[in-house]
């Protein structure tokens, strides 16, 4: 991994996160035969694992995220000290049924615009408005960083993580901007997994300027079909040089999208 950029990590991280995402429906995760319906899961611990398999069975979805805070610049490509990400957004369509993603990463504070499509097991990724695309191997680079994208046990793996004592969620009711009004609100401990996620995807110097990070997740979940409605990821490491916050929100769940290889030779 020492000859890939932490901009191509970093869109490899969001493009296999994706795609395990969404191979999940045509590749069967999960069994839901006889299930207790969405709005009668009562377990913490159940609703978030339900809440994936939401996602893994929509035809189609919208994606929003922000991300504000501080990194170590190393991390970046940047000199040494703390940058400032605040601003940086991502937006992205996915479609469960075929296995597509499309997202667009904007950040003034690192002066990139990076553009994402992937269809199955190839990624495409471009760094300029209208400029060339570059194609890669997702099972290359999911198999350099080390880490099981297996989308046949994604939500088996993650019931798994949640009956741990530490990482078992706490639970509220809120309003909330989805279809039934009321989201389910689960606030949980994820140690230092989404920080050893991110260091594996980035380059070898990269990774090594990214301290160890603790993650608090919070997920309000619709409480009728226990789709996600918001997910917050905050990251902060004991030096304070990574204080980081993410937010994500999910729209436009089950309508028409187009998302298409880009052209050959483009």
């Amino acid at each position: 991994m020492s000859n890939r950029g932490p901009l191509l990590g970093m869109a490899a991280l969001f493009a296999v996160v994706g795609v395990g995402i969404v191979a999940g429906a045509p590749l069967g995760v999960g069994p839901l035969a006889a299930t207790t319906p969405p709005d009668q899961v009562t377990d913490p611990r159940e609703m978030v694992a339900r809440s994936l398999q939401s996602v893994l069975d929509a035809f189609s979805f919208h994606l929003d995220a922000t991300v504000d805070g501080t990194l170590p610049g190393p991390v970046v490509d940047r000199p040494a000290g703390s940058v400032a990400l605040d601003g940086t957004t991502v937006t992205a369509d996915l479609r469960p049924k075929d296995v597509r993603t499309r997202a667009t990463v904007t950040s003034e504070p690192l002066a990139i615009t990076l553009e994402t499509v992937t269809v199955w097991g190839d990624l495409w990724y471009r760094t300029t408005p209208d400029g060339p695309w570059t194609k890669a191997s997702l099972g290359a680079l999911v198999g350099d960083a080390g880490f099981d994208a297996n989308p046949l046990t994604l939500v088996d793996r993650l019931r798994a993580y949640l009956s741990q004592p530490a990482h078992r969620p706490a639970t509220s009711e809120v309003p909330c901007a989805s279809p039934s009004g009321t989201c389910h609100h689960l606030v949980f401990d994820a140690a230092s997994d989404p920080g050893d996620l991110l260091r594996a995807v980035l380059p070898d110097a990269n990774a090594a300027a990214l301290p160890a990070v603790t993650t608090t997740v919070t997920l309000d979940t619709d409480a009728k079909t226990l789709h996600p409605a918001r997910l917050a990821l905050d990251m902060t490491s004991v030096d304070g040089s990574v204080d980081l916050h993410v937010v994500m929100e999910t729209s436009k769940w089950d309508e028409p999208v187009q998302i298409e290889e880009p052209p050959q030779g483009s």
